[in-house]
């Protein structure tokens, strides 16, 4: 009688402890499914913010010698959605959405029609940018013509399909203007890269430093 107590004792020891194991793997398989999903929606918005990022230098490149008044290095007249310096907030990740709908421009809109110019999307991911600083270059110096080079902050909003998935990127960019060379058609129909490439690496152009602030 005793020896049979003593194993229906150590069966019941066994299946708790089987149960226990069995409750700690079910928990680390959630907690695994959901940093996979967080994981998941935080690459999701870095990624629709760096789609706003591309659109933006897509909007840089494109814009004309005559938008930005020559040889101006401060409160310049500067192309149509391009800030002043010191116009944007300093901690862009702290601002609502409505702050981002409000000031920033939609990726896949043109700018300055407001034209779609892909699919429309409830809550696009989207860009603003502000002028830094400017940079007059020796009007002697050898290599590609320009007359300076503007250094921009651009910065980018994307977000997940969950409320609190979101991403903001920071990019410092350089732009030449007042030059002998092309800018690109907007909307774009060749690489941005290739905006650059006409300056053979002799001038400052394109992402200087990126980071992402949330």
């Amino acid at each position: 009688m005793n020896n049979r107590g003593i194993a229906l004792l150590m069966g019941l020891v066994l299946l708790a402890a089987l149960s226990l194991l069995a409750l700690m793997a079910t928990n680390g398989m959630l907690l695994q499914q959901r940093m996979s999903a967080n994981y998941g929606e935080r690459s999701v918005a870095l990624a629709h913010a760096t789609r706003a990022a591309a659109a933006a230098l897509s909007w840089l490149y494109s814009r004309t010698d005559f938008e930005r008044e020559a040889d101006c290095v401060m409160d310049c007249q500067l192309p149509f959605a391009i800030h002043a310096p010191g116009r944007l907030p300093r901690n862009p990740e702290f601002e609502s959405a409505a702050w981002w709908q409000s000031n920033a421009q939609a990726a896949g809109v043109h700018p300055l029609s407001g034209e779609p110019l892909a699919a429309p999307e409830p809550d696009p991911p989207r860009w603003v940018m502000e002028e830094i600083g400017y940079l007059p270059l020796d009007a002697s110096a050898t290599g590609p013509s320009a007359a300076g080079i503007g250094y921009y902050r651009v910065l980018a909003r994307g977000h997940g399909a969950s409320p609190g998935s979101i991403a903001v990127t920071e990019s410092i960019v350089a732009r030449p203007w007042q030059g002998e060379f092309e800018p690109l058609p907007y909307p774009p129909d060749s690489p941005r890269a290739g905006f650059c490439l006409q300056f053979s690496g002799e001038l400052p152009c394109g992402t200087q430093a990126w980071r992402q602030r949330r």
